[in-house]
């Protein structure tokens, strides 16, 4: 007998957002998968139906949310060869924004340390097109530079994320242009 494709969906966003309640709460390695089932309401057939572990589960999380912000830095990529710290930045910041509950635990202070990597990764075209000077820099100097570039804009976001009164994107970047560019 065929499972329905939205009963399929919907076990598997009630299982993601299961796991992410308790995600948010404590690391990946103290969340078991009988928390997860018990809190959306299934036995632990189901969960493995869809998932063979917790890490699984979080990966296609990861996936989710990198797959939708490669597409954004892809499509500014096609737009030509105009772009400033300004707009790249906010093409970040509002992907960011939108997905600020996974975003503010996946880059924070507990968060994974790869989807911090993979997050570097997509963001790395824009960095390499639109910031590093083209010429004059070897490749030791390219990478170093990345990597300060990397960890600013992502210290930075996780740091904009966390605050109450958070910051509205435009004077996020005018903050950061006037003060460190």
């Amino acid at each position: 007998m065929k499972k329905q494709p939205q009963v399929t969906e919907q076990t598997r966003a009630n299982l993601r957002q299961a796991f992410w309640e308790l995600y948010a709460e404590r690391p990946i390695e103290k969340i078991s998968v009988r928390e997860i089932t018990d809190r959306a309401g299934y036995n632990r057939a189901t969960f493995y139906l869809y998932y063979h572990d917790v890490y699984e589960l979080l990966e296609e999380i990861e996936d989710d949310l990198l797959g939708g912000l490669a597409r954004l830095v892809n499509d500014r990529l096609m737009q030509g060869d105009t772009l400033d710290f300004s707009q790249h930045m906010g093409v970040i910041l509002r992907m960011a924004q939108e997905y600020r509950g996974y975003f503010d635990v996946l880059i924070g202070e507990h968060g994974d340390p790869t989807f911090v990597r993979r997050f570097k990764e997509v963001i790395a075209p824009l960095l390499e097109r639109f910031v590093l000077p083209a010429d004059g820099l070897g490749e030791p100097e390219r990478h170093v530079l990345l990597e300060f570039y990397y960890s600013g804009i992502t210290a930075a976001v996780s740091a904009w994320l966390s605050e109450q009164d958070q910051l509205s994107i435009d004077q996020f970047i005018g903050l950061i242009v006037r003060e460190v560019l």
